[in-house]
């Protein structure tokens, strides 16, 4: 017998190599030729065209079946918009006070309102824990008394903002309270 055996890489690249050229060439018959794909464009630029020329003759047509005065005085805002001036209100809280100024308002913290004195003065503790100068107050509001828990006062605003965020990441919703300075009565 003679030696006339194929190697076994052989039996595998062959069909492995026809089979992906002929994939290739299924592929390359699925691609349009560019004068085709020119063609498709220019359509797709004729369709377009045509809409927005009939968009452009159906807004021409509503315009001339509107001419009249309405149709007119329709853009004539922007014109009296130019025209007009708005004078805003001064508001003296937005005016900015001089470094050099006495503080005429204190903030207060309120971070939470009970019914219950017990609960108020374990908020109260809790906020003394967390090295916040907290106190309690007692109010009569008609309808029961409420004690309410309050940090602060604060007149520098950096500070109030510290206490803010303290009290924010330990789940606790401050109200800030706006109140005036008591004024230190003369001898």
């Amino acid at each position: 017998m003679s030696d006339s055996r194929v190697p076994g890489w052989v039996w595998i690249t062959t069909p492995t190599l026809a089979i992906a050229f002929a994939g290739f060439v299924v592929y390359l018959s699925t691609l349009p030729s560019s004068d085709e794909m020119a063609a498709v464009q220019g359509d797709a630029r004729n369709v377009l065209q045509q809409g927005i020329d009939r968009a452009r003759s159906k807004v021409e047509e509503k315009a001339a079946e509107s001419m009249g005065e309405e149709a007119k005085s329709a853009y004539d805002f922007y014109k009296l918009l130019e025209e007009q001036k708005v004078e805003a209100p001064k508001v003296d809280a937005y005016k900015s006070t001089p470094k050099d100024s006495t503080v005429q308002y204190q903030y207060v913290l309120q971070a939470g309102s009970f019914r219950n004195g017990d609960d108020a003065e374990r908020m109260r503790a809790n906020l003394l824990l967390m090295g916040m100068d907290a106190y309690q107050e007692a109010t009569d509001t008609g309808n029961g008394i409420w004690h309410r828990v309050y940090v602060g006062p604060f007149t520098n605003r950096s500070k109030l903002n510290k206490a803010m965020d303290i009290l924010v990441s330990n789940n606790i919703s401050p109200l800030t309270l706006k109140r005036p300075l008591p004024q230190a009565s003369s001898k």
